[in-house]
């Protein structure tokens, strides 16, 4: 940031010395300062972008309110003809900041002073499609309609801030600004009981996020490659879908969000476009897998449109298809209907997994690995029998184990006795109201 100082001194100087000069005034001698920075994350990031000079001065500028603040406070100065801060040095102060925010015009005064093509210039730089923004490294804030472009505000990503500040990037919190939780898990793949067909297809899912980068670097594959993926899983609750999503990213190590719909969805025309495309925007290029759990909320078919609520509606699931379609990363959406989705999503999707309620040999793994080895089930009860007769999900019989144990301990067992295991069956059938049978 010395530099950058270095930088703004000239630049203010220079400017001072021809405030009463209505003619355009040379910043030349500024384009051959030597920037020297010696930040080595920071320099590995310019030649990585390659970074030209007024784009380092740009990235630099909006590191600035991180770093050194006070370097910025020259911008505070008054124009001693009018009493009032040089309107030509842009920036805002906005509280509890008490410093200086450098703004696009902030840039275009370090970088082209009164000299309006080197301003063209500059401003080409500050444009969606320039390399600082489309890099996701520096973007110029979007302000309403009738002020002008410039005085948005410099905002540098602020994964790129964590980088430098803390040597890693901060996994972002649940919050109104970002509804969505990252998923973890301790189990592994063995832990997760599914038909053959249904493995056969995630193998092919972690063969996509293993390779991907291949197909896309290939030379003739790589232009026709689909952006990202998109698959459905669907089937009964408890069938092991969001765990499927968690074991995917850790043998990926890639990290996965459930969308919160609870955050995400408004009843406010508008409101559910803007908050998907908050998360997609901080999830575009991080490798993230996005978990939209329950996604018939978003994602169901379109109706006629009999009133403008069903217009918006239909609206709300065209704009979140295309969200997906742009979205470079893996999308899991997770329903217990395939029948309740979207026509249009069905066609994009990649792969349609199904999540079908265990078989009895499957039960009969569930069991076997859910239950302690250190409480074991009571040797009068009959496993065989009480695989065939309860078909379970894996997260029923997870439940059902976990309520014995407590109970188990608690009257000082060393097994899950039958009356425990039959008392806790019951009440996992009563959460759905279904008929319950005691083994005999």
């Amino acid at each position: 940031m010395k530099t950058l100082k270095t930088l703004i001194d000239k630049a203010t100087q220079l400017h001072v010395a021809h405030i009463n000069d209505t003619t355009n005034y040379s910043i030349d001698e500024l384009y051959a300062t030597d920037l020297k920075i010696t930040d080595k994350k920071l320099n590995e990031l310019i030649k990585k972008n390659n970074l030209n000079f007024q784009e380092q001065v740009i990235l630099l500028l909006a590191l600035a309110p991180y770093f050194s603040p006070q370097i910025l406070d020259i911008f505070l100065a008054k124009n001693p003809n009018f009493d009032v801060i040089c309107t030509e040095f842009g920036g805002v102060n906005k509280a509890p900041h008490r410093g200086v925010i450098p703004t696009g015009e902030t840039a275009v005064f370090l970088l082209a002073a009164r000299d309006p093509e080197k301003r063209k210039a500059i401003a080409k730089l500050l444009l969606p499609e320039g390399k600082l923004s489309k890099n996701s490294l520096v973007e110029l804030e979007i302000v309403s309609d009738n002020l002008p472009l410039f005085s948005g505000k410099l905002l540098p990503n602020d994964e790129l801030v964590q980088v430098l500040l803390y040597g890693e990037v901060i996994p972002p919190k649940l919050s109104p600004q970002f509804p969505a939780q990252q998923l973890t898990t301790d189990m592994n793949w063995d832990d997760l009981i599914i038909p053959t067909t249904t493995r056969d297809q995630l193998d092919d899912m972690k063969n996509w996020l293993d390779y991907y980068d291949q197909l896309q670097a290939h030379p003739e594959l790589g232009k026709r490659a689909k952006k990202g993926y998109r698959t459905l899983f669907y089937g009964p609750p408890g069938t092991g879908k969001t765990l499927t999503a968690s074991l995917l990213g850790k043998t990926a190590k890639r990290p996965v969000f459930r969308i919160d719909l609870s955050l995400l969805v408004s009843k406010y025309i508008g409101e559910t476009e803007k908050n998907l495309a908050g998360v997609f925007k901080r999830a575009e290029h991080k490798n993230w897998i996005l978990f939209f759990d329950e996604a018939d909320a978003l994602f169901s078919k379109r109706v006629e449109t009999e009133s403008s609520n069903d217009r918006f509606a239909n609206q709300e699931v065209a704009y979140l298809l295309q969200r997906i379609e742009n979205y470079n990363g893996m999308v899991i959406l997770a329903s217990n209907l395939k029948q309740n989705m979207d026509n249009a999503f069905m066609r994009r999707f990649q792969s349609l997994v199904h999540f079908p309620k265990p078989a009895k040999i499957e039960r009969g793994l569930l069991w076997q690995k859910t239950v302690p080895k250190d409480l074991p089930l009571d040797a009068a009860i009959d496993l065989e029998q009480l695989v065939d007769r309860y078909e379970l999900t894996a997260s029923q019989i997870s439940n059902v184990v976990q309520s014995c144990f407590i109970d188990a301990v608690a009257a000082g067992e060393k097994v899950i006795t039958q009356s425990i295991l039959m008392k806790n069956l019951r009440l996992e059938f009563a959460k759905e109201d279904l008929l319950f049978e005691t083994l005999i």
